[in-house]
C-alpha cells in the first residue's frame, strides 16, 4: 500500500490518519479519541468511523464502543507516499517484474523459483487509471530435489559471497542468505513494487487475480 499527498477520508488527508494510526496501535480507539484527535464534532466522528469501518481499516473491539485496527489498518500504518504511477508506466514495471521472475527461474545461480504470482490492490481495478503501487504477493519454492542438495548449493553461495567480499557478522546473517538473494533480484530498488507473502492476511480482504503460473 503507497499513499499520494491528495487522497482524503472525509476530507481529512489520509497521511495523517496513517499517522495517528500508527502512534495508538495496538491501542483500542474509541470516538472520544477520533474527535479530539481531528477536532471533530459528534456528528463527523460518526461520519469518518463509519467510512473507516465500510473501508476495513477498523472493526469493532471486543470492548463495547472501541475500536481496533484490522490487517488493512496495520497495513495502512507503514504505507509510504509516492507519487502516483500512470498505466503506462506501471504496465512497463510489471513486465520488467516479470522478466527478472524468469531470469531467477531459468538462472542456476539462484537456489529458489518463483512459483506463484497474484496480484491485489490499485493494478487490478479497471477503474483507476493511475496507481500508487504495484500490490504483488508471491510464492517462493527450492529448485533443489532434496533438503541435502540444497544445504549444499546453499553453503556453497555463501561461500561465493565471502570470496567476493560480503561478510556475515554471525551465523543468523548466513541464515535466509539465498533467499534474500532473490527477494532483492525481484524488487530490483523499485520503490513502486510492493512484496507480499501469500500467507499476508490483506489478500483474505481483497480481489486478487493470479498472473502466474
Amino acid at each position: 500500500m503507497r499513499l499520494t499527498r491528495k487522497q482524503t477520508i472525509c476530507d481529512i488527508p489520509i497521511l495523517k490518519i496513517r499517522d495517528y494510526f500508527d502512534h495508538i496501535r495496538p491501542a483500542l480507539i474509541s470516538p472520544e479519541m477520533i474527535s479530539e484527535q481531528f477536532d471533530l464534532n459528534k456528528e463527523k466522528t460518526k461520519e469518518l468511523i463509519d467510512v473507516l469501518l465500510s473501508e476495513g481499516y477498523i472493526e469493532s473491539a471486543k470492548k463495547k464502543g472501541k475500536y481496533q485496527l484490522t490487517i488493512k489498518g496495520q497495513a495502512l500504518c507503514v504505507a509510504r507516499y509516492t507519487n502516483p504511477l500512470n498505466k503506462e508506466k506501471a504496465d512497463k514495471l510489471f513486465q520488467e517484474f516479470m522478466e527478472r521472475v524468469e531470469e531467477i527461474n531459468s538462472n542456476e545461480f539462484y537456489l529458489y523459483r518463483v512459483s506463484k504470482i497474484v496480484l491485489f490492490g490499485s493494478y487490478i481495478d479497471p477503474e483507476k487509471t493511475d496507481y500508487s503501487d504495484i500490490d504483488i504477493a508471491f510464492e517462493l519454492s527450492r529448485k533443489a530435489k532434496s533438503h541435502e542438495e540444497f544445504m549444499e548449493m546453499d553453503e556453497q553461495r555463501i561461500k561465493e559471497a565471502e570470496l567476493a567480499g560480503k561478510s556475515f557478522p554471525s551465523f543468523f546473517d548466513q541464515i535466509g542468505y539465498t533467499e534474500r538473494v532473490v527477494l532483492l533480484k525481484m524488487k530490483n530498488k523499485c520503490r513502486y513494487i510492493s512484496l507480499h507473502r501469500m500467507y499476508d492476511g490483506i489478500l483474505n480482504i481483497t480481489k486478487t487475480k493470479q498472473v502466474y503460473p
